[in-house]
This record gives structure tokens, sequence and C-alpha cells, in this order.
């Protein structure tokens, strides 16, 4: 009586203009066999982050990014000064050009002691030692190359760049602060490339360890109900000592269908792992109302329409899962909302 006079309640808020067009389609439940899913929560985690430190010694000239910034590859977030690494670059450049110059005047001396050597106007010991010059002015070229290498690296690191496209996660310093090797800048993280993660009871793990070619038949990714693109799976080849769970991470990408329900890092998603088959009932979703928690359908008798409560399961691809209220081979109605809508009068036409 108590279900009769909720439904009634809802009743007097349908018009009949809600019911044109819906026929009094009858819906046979049957049992079918489905994909049977262990579902488990799992946080959202970025692939790429981490925190940028100082590679060399300088004071904060300039910061431009803060919290929450997003930044593009490559793009310069923070700016050291850097007088000392830019004349270091000078004079390794000058090195460079001395060590050149040297060069070139050992390698002439050199080619030009070849012929005096063969008519004997040279000795063989002033031959030998200008030739020992010729090589020690060329390894000083090399030297003083490594020099302006190394002094241009040093040189870079008074600019701190992002290594991929993300957002500033946290700021570390402040303009006029001195920062030496190894101290944090920022911390940021890329949106690009996410992953799951959960820990899953040990009973579970034979069930991933099956799929190891094709991990991505045993788990899927849901966020509100839409499904992610699962693309790496990795399991823990061990468990964790306390829990007794191994750790299991799911690399995806976005649906970009469901740009609304964007995931970010430290959400939760489900993470749905295949436990096999399973026998279920399903109805159309268009056949269930809810009302709250209660949910009914609209069973097809013999004395016409009859307002039954049912216990629901999961829901996919537009069918809901009964698990308790509907018997094999009934038959209900697919609008329900439609059915409601109707003059009581005509319960009996549908069952016949």
């Amino acid at each position: 009586m108590k279900l009769l006079f909720l439904w009634g309640l809802l009743l007097t808020t349908f018009s009949a203009s809600q019911a044109n067009g819906q026929q009094a389609t009858l819906h046979t439940v049957q049992k079918h066999i489905v994909q049977n899913w262990f579902q488990i929560e799992a946080r959202v985690e970025a692939v790429n982050k981490g925190t940028m430190s100082a590679q060399t010694s300088g004071r904060i000239q300039q910061v431009l990014f803060d919290v929450n910034d997003y930044v593009e590859k490559g793009a310069l977030m923070v700016q050291l000064r850097d007088k000392q690494q830019q004349a270091a670059v000078k004079t390794a450049q000058a090195q460079l050009v001395q060590a050149r110059a040297t060069h070139q005047d050992y390698d002439a001396k050199f080619k030009r002691s070849q012929p005096l050597l063969q008519k004997g106007s040279l000795s063989q010991g002033d031959f030998d030692s200008i030739k020992a010059q010729a090589i020690s002015a060329a390894a000083a070229v090399k030297a003083a190359k490594a020099l302006l290498e190394q002094a241009q690296e040093q040189l870079s690191y008074t600019q701190v760049r992002a290594p991929y496209a993300g957002i500033v996660k946290t700021r570390h310093v402040e303009v006029g602060e001195s920062v030496s090797p190894g101290t944090k800048i920022m911390s940021g993280l890329s949106l690009n490339k996410l992953r799951a993660v959960a820990h899953i009871p040990q009973r579970l793990a034979p069930f991933l360890n099956k799929h190891k070619i094709h991990p991505q038949r045993a788990v899927k990714i849901t966020h509100e109900g839409h499904p992610q693109t699962v693309q790496n799976v990795t399991l823990f080849p061990y468990a964790n000592e306390n829990s007794h769970c191994f750790k299991v991470r799911v690399e995806f990408s976005q649906n970009e269908e469901h740009n609304n329900s964007q995931l970010f890092p430290g959400m939760w998603v489900k993470l749905h792992l295949s436990m096999g088959d399973k026998q279920v009932m399903t109805v159309p979703q268009s056949a269930v109302m809810l009302r709250g928690e209660l949910s009914t359908v609209f069973v097809a008798t013999k004395k016409g329409a009859v307002l039954r409560q049912v216990r629901l399961g999961e829901t996919q691809n537009g069918q809901i899962e009964v698990l308790a209220g509907l018997r094999e081979s009934e038959r209900i109605y697919v609008h329900a909302y439609a059915r409601l809508a109707k003059p009581a009068t005509a319960n009996a036409a549908g069952a016949k």
C-alpha cells in the first residue's frame, strides 16, 4: 500500500502529453552471459611529475610562472643571474681562439720542417721537438673546446625550462633568493599522460597474470560511468607485507567524447577487473523508474500492469542488471514513465 501511495503521488507530476508517441512495448526478461567484473577504487596520478632543482649557484632574477599556470614544453620558467656564467663563457671562447692560433703556428712549423729534414738541413731532434709541439697544440684546442662546452652548459643552467608541457604544482623560490645546486625551484606535473593506481587482494592477482598478453581485456577504467581507453597494465611482482595486496598500475587516456568530466591527479576512478563470465538478467533503462532509493518496473500480468520493486546492479550500454524482483520469462513495459501516464483502464490491453 505504501508503494502504491508513493507512485500515486508521482503520477500527479506527469501529464498525458509525455506519453504521446510511446507504445506499450513489452520486453521479455531473459538471462544471458556477460563478463563478470570486480570493481575497486583507484587513484589517478600523473605519469610525468617531478621537482626541478637548481644545477648551478646564483640569485633568482625572474620567476615567469606561478602555481596552477599551464606551461608549454621548453618554456622558460625561472631565470637566474648569469653574469658569472657569461664571463666564464667569454673566457673559454678567448682560450679557444688562443689555442687555435697556437695550433696553426706549430702546425705550419711542422709542415715546413718536413722537407728540411729530408734535405738534411734540420736535425732529427729538432724535428721531433717541432712535431711534439704541434701535437700538444692540437690537444690544447680540444681542451679549450671542452672548457667552452662546460661553460655553455653552466650558462644554460641559469635558465630553468619546462621538461614537458603541464601545470605548476608548487613554487619553492622567490625573486632575490640565492640558490645552489640541489635547491628545489618548482614542482609540476603533466595532464597528458595519466595512470590509475590501486591495491588489489591477492586472490585477484591470478586473473591479471592470466591476461599478460592482452591485459586490456582484463582491466577497464571508468569515471562517472564513462569508459577510458586502457593503454598499459603493470602488476607489481610482490605483495605488501602488511595488507598482502598487490599494487596494479593502469595507464590510460581520457575519452575525448566526455571532456566535461576531465580527470586530474588525486581523483578517484573505478577500476574493473575481469573475473570470467556470469549469467545475469537485464532490462532497458527506460523500463526502470527511480525515486530516491526506490526502483520499480511495470510487470505485465493477466490482471494488467503491476508495479513491482526491483534491486538493481550495474548499468552498461543502456541495460540495467536486475539482482532481485524479477523472474525469467516475465514481461515488463519498456517505457515505464509513459505507462505510468496512461489511464488505469488500459492496464489489461498490453498484457494480452
